[in-house]
Parts: C-alpha cells; structure tokens; sequence
C-alpha cells in the first residue's frame, strides 16, 4: 500500500497554500518502539482521491459498510466527507479576500481537472474494537478497486484531546465518548466542515494540547454580535449568520481537536482541528474575530507543519445513538 500527502497535491493544483504539511509517509497504525495505544475512544481516519467515475460505488461501499458497523462491537460513527474548497482566512489572506476559494476544489473536479477528495472518520470505543474490526482491510479492499490514484491514500489512528458544541466543552473520556456516537453533521442540513491539518513536535504535545484546547474554548463559545457589540440583538443569541459584507458569525456546531495516537517516525505528531459550522463565512468571519486571532497565537509558536484547513461537505453519516 502506498501512502503520501494527497492534500499537498491539492494545495498546489488550487494554488492556494504557501505551507503545507508533510502528512506521515509511514503507517500511523501501530505504536512504534516506546509508545501506547491509546486510552478511550479512538478515530481511525483516511484521506482518499478518486477519480469521478468511481464516485458512485464508493459511496455505495461505505454506505453499506456503515450499516454493518451498527452490528460491530465498540462502534461509534462513521462520517465520510467530501473536500469541496479551502479556507482563505486561515493564511491571514486579506479579507477581501474571504471566501474565494470556497468551492475550488469540487469546481475543480467538476471541470476534470482534479479528482475528487474525501475524508473519512471511524470512531470506535477503544483501540482493540477498532482493530478487531477489521476497517483498515475492507478499506483497503474498497480502494484497490478504484486504480492507482487511489491506492496513494492516508490513514492513522486519531485521539480526541477535547471537544465541545453549543452546550459543552467535553475533555473526559466518557464525555468524549457520548460526543462521538452524538455527531451532529447531518447531510440534510448542509453544514461546513473545517479539518485543519497541523503538525509540532512530539515534544510539546502536552503544551500543545493545553493551548489548543483553550483555543476549542474561545472558538466554540466566541459569536458576532457579542454581548457588549453596538449590534448585539439578543434575538441571536448565539450570533447572527455571517457573510461577505459583515464580520458577524454564529457559535460553531462542534469543534474537536484530534491527535494522532501515535508519531510519524520523524519526532512530529500531527493534529486534525475538526469543526462543523453553519456557514462557510461563520467560519471565516471567526477567524478575523481578534479573540480568536489571540489565542491562535499562543499555539502557533508550536506548528512546524501547516496550516492547511480545507472545507468539506459530509455526504455519509451514521451515528450508533
């Protein structure tokens, strides 16, 4: 099986990074010398391409093997999403600029000059389950059947260092648990995923995490118009929906900070900011909000790889609860 930074290849076709991770070349599957599997809940989490003619039976693949999953032990969700452009804002482009590269990508797969870009999210309870379960088989058994494009794929097992959505910030892990199996990305209601792909050095991660987690905070909680804004209805009270002309922004669905289990082999872990928003510019707006500008800036003394946030569209969803 071959592995590379699929998104790399994105990035350079939509012209739209200046940095770019470098996602793990080699398995992030299974603890190397030194290290544990992980405690509680468990993300096993592909980033795959496609060429468009195959779209249909791939969905058809995981759709069906999410049914199935209902039936397996230690199961979550499953989530598969479809990568449909970027964000200019998390590159500090200026914001006129916001939004322009909103649907690139999918435009782009459109028009046959890119393939199609997906990620998919299996949660499970523990580590074994997800083992047991056999997912990384029938995964790769799927992609084989879509050519060589497609063999060229990434996959890693992820923790959930924090989460949080409209009520709670959840940090323990049965919270974490119950937020897992509670996803709340529904297809019908057309919502934006962000999945921000960073990388530090395996070194911090306990800072990191700490800081990263107090940035979940300000972003879950944060809106526009605030208490204390010349603007603010308390009509909204979690914020008015944001668009070109204005900086307002609604509180998001959910964020979720996800951690690799295990390192890349080069000293690095990597990190998936993964949150759901109503807009495309709630999200972008919050990131010119200057709370959330500031406590950015705490955390990114630590990134030696990204940003890159590209925007998603969830086509498949299924929740165990």
């Amino acid at each position: 099986m071959q592995r590379r930074n699929f998104l790399k290849g994105a990035a350079l076709a939509a012209g739209s990074m200046a940095m770019i991770p470098a996602m793990a070349n080699a398995s992030m599957m299974k603890p190397a010398k030194g290290e544990k599997v992980p405690s509680g809940a468990v993300t096993l989490y592909f980033e795959f391409r496609i060429i468009g003619k195959f779209k249909d039976d791939m969905l058809a693949h995981v759709a069906e093997y999410g049914k199935k999953l209902h039936h397996t032990k230690g199961f979550l969700s499953l989530s598969l999403k479809n990568m449909v452009g970027d964000s200019t804002m998390v590159h500090n482009y200026p914001t006129a600029l916001k939004g322009v590269l909103s649907s690139a990508y999918f435009d782009a797969s459109k028009e046959g000059s890119m393939p199609l870009f997906y990620s998919l999210f299996i949660r499970f309870e523990n580590y074994h389950d997800l083992m047991v379960s056999k997912t990384t088989q029938w995964f790769e058994k799927v992609i084989s059947k879509y050519g060589t494009l497609s063999k060229n794929y990434h996959e890693g097992v992820y923790k959930t260092v924090s989460a949080g959505d409209r009520e709670h910030i959840y940090t323990s892990q049965a919270e974490i648990q119950k937020f897992l199996k509670n996803q709340k990305d529904k297809t019908t209601n057309r919502y934006l995923t962000v999945n921000n792909h960073v990388g530090i050095f395996t070194k911090d991660v306990a800072v990191f995490n700490k800081k990263s987690t107090s940035l979940l905070k300000v972003a879950q909680n944060t809106f526009r118009p605030a208490k204390g804004d010349f603007d603010y209805n308390p009509k909204f009270p979690v914020g008015i929906p944001g668009s070109y002309q204005n900086l307002h922004y609604r509180k998001a669905i959910s964020t979720e900070i996800l951690q690799s289990a295990f390192s890349d082999g080069n000293d690095k872990t990597h990190y998936l900011f993964h949150g759901v928003w109503e807009s495309l510019y709630d999200h972008e707006n919050s990131h010119i909000d200057p709370r959330f500008r500031a406590d950015v800036m705490k955390i990114f003394p630590y990134i030696v790889e990204g940003p890159i946030e590209p925007f998603y569209e969830t086509i498949i969803l299924n929740n165990r609860a």
